[in-house]
């Protein structure tokens, strides 16, 4: 069977693969499938699971928040912020949905603390603005 080269993009670096004989995704229109020769393609990857297979007939699973698919000249290229990669699909869930959990934590605390900063800074104009008015004589 034909193949085609896969590199998986994010945030910590890439892998590469040269020889994958099939890819299955899903974007917001349902799952798909990717063989060797297939026609260019651009698709927005949803959450959850993507697989391939590679030349030894070995299903790899990715799990994923989104990303970007990107197919042309028999070279798949998968970009996502974070992906996880394994042969056991449960595991790799369990990690992104803990990632993506951690990830909400911290832009919740983040956000409180922005408030925090932003209502300090509020109080402080609002002081600094009383006392400049109290010194002004018309």
């Amino acid at each position: 069977m034909n193949g085609f080269a896969l590199t998986l993009l994010d945030s910590r670096g890439a892998e590469h693969f040269d020889t994958v004989t099939q890819f299955i995704g899903a974007d917001a229109d349902g799952s798909f499938g990717i063989l060797a020769g297939h026609i260019h393609c651009v698709a927005l990857l949803r959450y959850g699971l993507a697989r391939f297979c590679d030349q030894a007939d070995v299903w790899h699973y990715l799990a994923l928040p989104s990303g970007v698919l990107r197919f042309a000249d028999n070279q798949l290229t998968v970009t996502t912020v974070r992906y996880f990669l394994g042969k056991d699909r449960d595991s790799i869930c369990e990690r992104l949905a803990a990632e993506m959990a951690q990830a909400d934590s911290e832009v919740h605390t983040a956000r409180a603390t922005l408030s925090e900063i932003e209502h300090s800074l509020v109080r402080r104009l609002a002081e600094l603005s009383s006392r400049g008015s109290a010194g002004i004589v018309p």
